[in-house]
């Protein structure tokens, strides 16, 4: 889904306090953090790198660092930081996940896998490993090793909400990509109703939910699409292509009582700065409610990218005018694909 940025999760530190022999470096340190956990992150930043000044060989300031430079959006200096971390302390796999975070915020998804998969072989209990290398395997695809570090991930905090959003995610995923391939929507249904399932289980379990608004809105869509397939038990999910006037991919077989929805302006997404700096490029498919009432009221996605361009692609569908589908003269409500092309053009 991703219609709201898959990374809205929780960092969730682990920090670990030493005894020092440096007065100076322990109360700077103590300092910092304080500031950090304050949410002062521009006082953290210059507390913590006077004393990774002094005391360069405290892997606990360059983590604690690291986790202020990625409240900053300092993501170049966040990595460097944690790098610092590991080098000096290997065992510590707090360092190898907020390391992997960091690069999963950047968009460096081979690396994000790489250090969270150092992190769980060194402390196979540690969540947010499981989601980060989670969510890295959705962004490539890999929806089934998804839905595994997720149920991993929640198996070990069963109150994590963002790894129920994750695994939601990935089983919409694995549903986008096989109806894509040219199975039925209500063969591949049980995915729908398992992403719903996930969901409801978290909101009704999950202590502390962060995320409690977003599943509702992720849930009430998945509902309704859920419905419309199981209704419209022949569906199919016809291709708007990108020239509103051309004709769908996959057309339907003709009825005379019925005359086809029309396309009268169809919006194209902006990049993001984020997507540009990230070089990122392809193509995010989604599943869009036309209403009888002639609104678009809901959208799916099925098929992401990051850096913000799935927002902007959802934000892009509800512009879209059209003249509703109507049989025998009343309009009725239809579920079409819609894909929004993004190319980095090269100077």
């Amino acid at each position: 889904m991703f219609m709201k940025s898959l990374c809205k999760i929780s960092l969730l530190p682990a920090f670990v306090f030493l005894g020092f022999s440096f007065a100076f470096a322990q109360t700077e340190r103590e300092k910092g953090i304080k500031l950090y956990q304050e949410g002062k992150n521009k006082e953290a930043v210059a507390v913590l790198e006077k004393a990774s000044r002094q005391t360069k060989d405290d892997a606990e300031i360059w983590n604690a660092l690291g986790l202020a430079y990625i409240k900053e959006d300092a993501l170049k200096k966040a990595i460097k930081a944690f790098e610092k971390a590991v080098n000096l302390n290997p065992q510590d796999a707090t360092y190898y996940t907020n390391l992997a975070y960091t690069y999963l915020l950047a968009g460096k998804l081979d690396k994000a896998q790489e250090e969270s998969g150092k992190a769980i072989k060194i402390n196979p209990k540690i969540a947010l490993a499981y989601y980060v290398r989670g969510a890295a395997n959705v962004y490539e695809g890999d929806n089934s090793e998804a839905i595994g570090d997720a149920d991993k991930a929640i198996s070990i905090n069963p109150d994590y909400s963002a790894a129920y959003v994750l695994k939601s995610d990935a089983l919409l995923y694995q549903f986008g990509n096989r109806v894509g391939g040219g199975s039925k929507p209500i063969d591949e249904i049980d995915l729908l109703q398992r992403a719903k399932d996930t969901l409801e289980i978290c909101l009704k379990n999950c202590r502390n939910n962060s995320q409690v608004e977003l599943q509702k809105e992720r849930l009430d869509t998945l509902t309704v699409f859920h419905d419309y397939f199981s209704k419209n038990r022949d569906a199919v999910l016809n291709a708007i292509a990108e020239n509103p006037s051309a004709a769908p991919i996959v057309q339907p077989p003709p009825d005379p009582s019925v005359t086809p929805m029309k396309i009268l302006a169809k919006p194209h997404p902006t990049y993001t700065d984020k997507a540009r700096q990230d070089l990122i490029s392809g193509k995010i498919t989604l599943a869009v409610l036309f209403s009888e009432s002639g609104q678009i009221t809901h959208t799916l996605v099925l098929k992401g990218l990051g850096g913000g361009l799935n927002a902007n692609a959802v934000k892009a569908a509800y512009g879209i005018k059209f003249e509703p589908a109507k049989k025998d003269g009343k309009p009725f409500s239809q579920i079409r694909i819609i894909t929004y092309s993004f190319t980095i053009l090269s100077r």
